[in-house]
């Protein structure tokens, strides 16, 4: 069996003479949150600058698994970069400028265990057991969303402080990235309206289950329009008190990934201990390594007027 070396060469290869002239094809190693190292590729067209990286860890499992063929890879990757291409270059010279660069400062959350060797690298905030950290969020009309991450050298650079970072990131985060919070029922629906109807369980009653599932789930999901890194969504100001306050109760938040939150209402945390078995399971189980928020189960006092962790 090809071992995961050779594999990746292939791909390039296979990718390098699809495209044909006039495309840089290149292998390179992508640090992702928790640690998690993995082998990208990345397709450049003529002079663009901007290029969409698409990873083949999945791929090589999918081949060793005999689920797919190098073949098939190859043409998946063109036909994902066919998708996600970006077909004009970005000009990168205003990330010399902060004046430039802090409308644009974003944040994120990360957790803080899981990533001790990036955020030696990184400026960042504590925040319970996770750590705040910046991005600069680079767009354009037609280019989507793309970020750089924040490093130690760009404060020096900038002769900015973190404090400086995390003011700014507080003041555009919730008008770049705007909060949305759906009640569970509404996200159900929306899934069983994607789904064909012959996935459906056989004994399934669209009409007759359904508010009955939705109704028996009360329960919000919390995230960004975009459901990326939409976590961070519970630093933006007033945003958990307005929410305490619709609902007229305390609250669970439960790190479903570092894209989301679930909101379950409660007054007390008598609950806690099943529900942190249940965020364990979830994450051994159901989320990738890179996308876990974490472990704990964090609540909102309204008294206290302020998040705690369990």
């Amino acid at each position: 069996m090809t071992g995961f070396a050779d594999f990746t060469e292939k791909i390039k290869d296979g990718v390098g003479k699809t495209a044909g002239a006039g495309f840089r094809i290149r292998l390179n190693e992508v640090r992702k949150n928790n640690g998690v190292i993995l082998t990208g590729l990345t397709v450049a067209e003529n002079d663009n600058n901007v290029s969409p990286t698409i990873y083949l860890n999945n791929y090589y499992q999918d081949y060793v698994n005999g689920k797919t063929t190098v073949d098939n890879v190859v043409d998946d990757v063109i036909s994902m970069y066919q998708k996600n291409k970006i077909n004009q270059c970005v000009d990168m010279r205003f990330f010399l400028n902060y004046e430039k660069v802090r409308p644009r400062i974003i944040y994120k959350l990360v957790n803080t265990g899981k990533n001790k060797e990036l955020l030696e690298d990184i400026p960042h905030m504590e925040f319970l057991d996770l750590s705040i950290v910046f991005q600069c969020l680079v767009t354009q009309e037609d280019l989507g969303m793309a970020s750089i991450l924040i490093h130690n050298a760009h404060l020096k650079m900038w002769d900015v402080s973190v404090e400086d970072l995390y003011q700014a990131a507080h003041e555009n985060t919730k008008s770049l990235l705007r909060h949305e919070i759906k009640s569970m029922s509404e996200v159900l629906q929306e899934l069983m309206m994607e789904t064909p109807i012959e996935e459906y369980p056989e004994d399934f009653q669209y009409d007759d289950d359904m508010p009955e599932l939705a109704g028996s789930v009360p329960m919000y999901v919390l995230s960004n329009k975009r459901r990326v890194e939409g976590a961070a969504c519970m630093l933006y100001p007033d945003l958990i008190h307005d929410f305490a306050d619709k609902i007229d109760s305390n609250f669970f938040i439960i790190p479903s990934s570092i894209h989301e939150l679930l909101l379950l209402p409660a007054d007390r945390d008598e609950e806690a201990p099943e529900i942190k078995g249940m965020i364990k399971d979830i994450n051994d189980s159901q989320v990738s390594d890179e996308e876990i928020l974490s472990y704990s189960l964090y609540f909102y006092d309204r008294q206290a007027g302020e998040i705690v962790r369990l």
